[in-house]
């Protein structure tokens, strides 16, 4: 109360208002955005006393809500709104408000308000989007997106929540995948790798497990997988695997583990390793990635560290995604150095270590397409030049087709 009267004081005694209250406003800004809401809505209210302005109502409004007062910014910001119905940011405000106490309803309520003023509005048909899905209207809610990214696939943040959404009407995910290596200078058959998959929706996240069976070398092998995408926070989740085989041309064991964390900007990036286990050896594997959403593409690097007896081995691969009014439509290439663990047909000699090594250069064209809501495509072919021994080097062929089914 003493803070307010100092102000009040110092206002009326100046005769300069507008100047010194623009003052104040900004000093009430950076009291806000600094945590100390409370002096930032005394220096509010005193401006108020003066002479009425929607910023600084607005302002003091969001203080309220940011502190979970909500009752108290409803009385300001529909104050603003008694003036001025079409003011989008309170309109804004407003719904926070709603959507932080809960009140996913009234929250959907003044989305609607908003849209009607400005149907095209995409702010307020993403955040309706978001109040949808919390509601457990989850239908709705990819629907939404769904209009949205028609219009515009350049929209990173519907992108995204529209490829999370859409599994919260459709939770269970199988995958048959068929990949053929065949091989242009080597007196070798091609391998086939066949896997099937099946993933589910649940509270935490997606978790999936994988059968793959392997023909190479005249044999054939199995390989059981589980992985686990949990979701920590709003712009944190995680990756998890386990894999096991009794065939040697699959790692004894592998183990997987990843954070990635969104940042401003859309960028999103991540940290994380791969360990294999052979028969009497294993190697560890770091990796992480760093990718940005640049309009209608994504583009992604992705390095692969693995330190060994015979020096550090690096690899990397840059992949670019060119998206097509839907996040499972799009065109993706993706050119390549060195080894990866992360592909099956890579990981055939239990010496991992030196294969490592070993120089490659891959190339990979890719196409996902879904096909009404429940059914994803996805035909690709690469070449890769391979060294088999130092000096000497090998190309081959990959021919891959995977079918998805949503239900």
């Amino acid at each position: 109360m003493k803070y307010s009267i100092a102000i009040l004081t110092v206002i009326m005694l100046s005769g300069l208002f507008s100047p010194l209250s623009a003052q104040s406003f900004e000093e009430a800004r950076n009291l806000a955005f600094n945590g100390e809401r409370a002096k930032a809505r005394e220096i509010c209210k005193v401006i108020l006393t003066q002479d009425y302005n929607s910023d600084v109502a607005l302002l003091m409004g969001r203080t309220y809500a940011w502190d979970a007062k909500y009752d108290s910014a409803r009385v300001v910001l529909k104050d603003i709104l008694a003036r001025n119905p079409n003011n989008m940011e309170a309109l804004d405000a407003l719904t926070d408000v709603e959507y932080w106490s809960e009140d996913y309803e009234k929250a959907i309520e003044y989305c609607d308000v908003a849209l009607k003023i400005n149907p095209k509005n995409e702010d307020f048909q993403l955040k309706k989007a978001k109040i949808l899905h919390s509601n457990k209207q989850f239908e709705e809610a990819s629907a939404l997106l769904e209009a949205l990214v028609k219009i515009n696939g350049s929209n990173v943040e519907a992108m995204k929540k529209l490829a999370d959404y859409r599994f919260d009407v459709l939770k269970n995910k199988v995958t048959i995948n068929y990949t053929l290596d065949h091989f242009k200078s080597v007196n070798e058959d091609p391998w086939q790798t066949l896997t099937l998959s099946y993933g589910h929706k649940t509270i935490i996240g997606t978790v999936t497990t994988r059968v793959n069976y392997a023909q190479r070398f005249g044999s054939t092998g199995f390989q059981y997988e589980m992985d686990a995408y949990p979701k920590i926070s709003e712009n944190n989740y995680g990756y998890i695997n386990y894999g096991f085989s009794q065939n040697t041309m699959f790692p004894k064991h592998r183990l997987g583990a990843e954070l990635y964390h969104s940042f401003p900007n859309a960028f999103e990036g991540s940290l994380g390793m791969r360990t294999l286990f052979f028969s009497g050896s294993s190697v560890s594997i770091f990796t992480g990635s760093l990718g940005k959403y640049i309009g209608d593409y994504w583009i992604s690097f992705r390095p692969y560290v693995t330190p060994g007896s015979e020096g550090t081995s690096v690899s990397g691969f840059l992949t670019t995604r060119r998206y097509f009014s839907d996040p499972a439509n799009y065109l993706s290439l993706q050119l390549g150095y060195g080894i990866s663990p992360d592909e099956n047909q890579n990981l055939v000699n239990p010496d991992l270590s030196s294969k490592l090594n070993l120089k490659k250069c891959s190339m990979n064209l890719g196409y996902d397409h879904i096909i009404k809501r429940t059914w994803i495509i996805n035909p690709s072919i690469g070449w890769s030049s391979e060294e088999l021994q130092p000096g000497k080097f090998s190309s081959y062929y990959t021919f891959d087709i995977s079918l998805t089914w949503l239900f």
